[in-house]
């Protein structure tokens, strides 16, 4: 008998049988959050979960992002999900032409939300 837990080595969580899936989140997705940074700031950017399934079935998506204002000056961004850099890609770019972030959507991924 182990004298720190009182048991016999068993344990304490009921287990699933071989084979078998773990259990699915509760609920049903409902949407995701992804964030993003560069320079002093973060980005956030929530996607609903219809659209989300069509980014990670690597569907070419485009999305208007949230204005920001650095340096007194109000830019606007665009995600855009598997696209010139191929499937998996996300770049989000800002008025002026410039990319603040070029990666994966997958390293952004944030929270994923359930109803």
């Amino acid at each position: 008998m182990d004298p720190r837990t009182g048991s016999f080595g068993e344990s304490k969580q009921p287990r699933r049988p071989n084979g078998a899936k773990p259990a699915a989140k509760a609920g049903k997705l409902k949407s995701v959050s992804l964030m993003v940074d560069w320079g002093y700031d973060c980005h956030h950017h929530t996607v609903p979960a219809r659209v989300w399934k069509q980014i990670i079935a690597g569907k070419h998506i485009g999305r208007r992002g949230e204005p920001y204002h650095y340096e007194g000056d109000r830019f606007s961004c665009h995600w855009e999900f598997n696209g010139r850099e191929g499937a998996g890609s996300l770049i989000v770019s800002y008025s002026g032409g410039g990319d603040g972030y070029v990666g994966t959507w997958e390293d952004a991924l944030n929270e994923e939300h359930y109803a």
